[in-house]
């Protein structure tokens, strides 16, 4: 099965998860409640057994714009202010209501000391890079359709997970744009 998060294809990853499901703190989320907001110190890490959340990211503006997401079986955090104990910079909102499994900071860097899994932690941060990197060529170099093929290429599931407001907010077009786009492709 395709992933969204590239990272949860790495060798090492189902101890991770293990971990969390093991030791984390079990909390529950109702959709549109937050995991992590927007300039909060980003103090624990969590696994979804159950539910998905979006990352979103506010304008000066107040407009919100979706710049990821975690679906079932995966992690929600910012990762990068999580690693680096810093506020985060985009919030984890509830999409429906989800289960988390969460652990602090310390106990998710003990356990990649102790385990001796600090390449799996470099591999993450890697993975999260090359994501990261990738989605900003897109933006620069790609056309919009192009941007929602490879996105449909890449987690076809999310048609079924998320509306299309949301998907035409993560590939940076408007709703109006990408219902041109999926007319064009429908009719191909």
């Amino acid at each position: 099965m395709k992933v969204f998060n590239e990272y949860l294809n790495l060798e090492g990853i189902d101890r991770i998860k293990q971990l969390f499901l093991e030791n984390g703190t079990v909390e529950e989320y109702k959709k549109n409640s937050f995991f992590i907001q927007q300039g909060q110190l980003q103090k624990k890490a969590g696994f979804i057994p159950k539910g998905s959340f979006r990352y979103l990211r506010y304008t000066q503006q107040e407009k919100e714009q979706v710049v990821g997401y975690s679906f079932e079986d995966d992690f929600v955090t910012s990762y990068a202010a999580f690693q680096r104990q810093m506020p985060s910079a985009a919030s984890a909102q509830a999409i429906k209501d989800s289960i988390v499994y969460s652990l602090t900071y310390d106990d998710l860097n003990t356990f990649f000391r102790e385990q001796d899994f600090e390449n799996l932690r470099a591999q993450i941060a890697e993975a999260f890079l090359s994501d990261i990197y990738g989605r900003m060529l897109s933006l620069y170099c790609d056309t919009p359709e192009q941007r929602y093929t490879q996105l449909l290429q890449r987690y076809p599931q999310i048609i079924n997970e998320v509306n299309l407001k949301e998907i035409a907010s993560f590939i940076k077009v408007a709703p109006e744009t990408l219902s041109r786009i999926r007319k064009k492709i429908s009719s191909l």
